[in-house]
């Protein structure tokens, strides 16, 4: 099923929560699935990651805003 939602980017939990805050301070919806579950990162030690999405038509926006706030991270 297409629910018209694009991957965006996928980046540690914080930075990630971090960037979800920023696009819809911007009216940019957004969602976003663990990459790993819980009970994984704490068995593992493995930092819980995630995968960003936003609707198709506000992809280029959206990539956009992430390549200002995060060009120096690079």
């Amino acid at each position: 099923m297409d629910t018209g939602y694009k991957f965006l980017a996928e980046n540690d939990l914080m930075w990630a929560k971090m960037f979800m805050q920023i696009l819809e301070n911007h009216h940019i919806p957004c969602t976003a699935l663990p990459v790993y579950g819980a009970g994984l990162a704490i068995r593992a030690g493995i930092q819980e990651r995630l995968k960003i999405f936003v609707p198709a038509e506000k992809t280029t926006d959206a990539k956009e805003l992430l390549e200002e706030i995060f060009s120096d991270c690079v």
